[in-house]
């Protein structure tokens, strides 16, 4: 038997309860084809260079990740400010080109 407990159609995300006999198991998707398209326009209309001469510009968007792959990775790689050249490996792997934001490298 499966009971609904949570739908977020902004998200695209839904949560579950599923019941087998005595086990009870909580399953969450997240529709990511909304981001990645996102990603994918983002990468599009970004320039190399575009950094240079914005000595404001601190900080760059460089990739978004769904909120449950991005648990899944704290979880293995930990927090990215103190592991940030897992992250920038995991980023920079041609399989995971798809969250990135901009071109080039991380």
């Amino acid at each position: 038997m499966k009971l609904p407990l949570l739908r977020d159609k902004a998200a695209g995300t839904k949560t579950d309860m599923h019941f087998d006999g005595d086990d009870m198991t909580i399953v969450s998707e997240q529709r990511v084809d909304n981001i990645l398209d996102h990603n994918k326009r983002q990468a599009n209309d970004w320039k190399a260079g575009s950094q240079i001469g914005h000595t404001q510009r601190h900080h760059q968007k460089v990739a978004e990740i769904p909120a449950g792959l991005y648990y899944e990775l704290v979880a293995k790689l930990g927090e990215p400010k103190h592991n940030l050249a897992a992250w920038r490996r995991w980023l920079n792997d041609a399989d995971n080109r798809f969250f990135r934001s901009t071109g080039g490298t991380v």
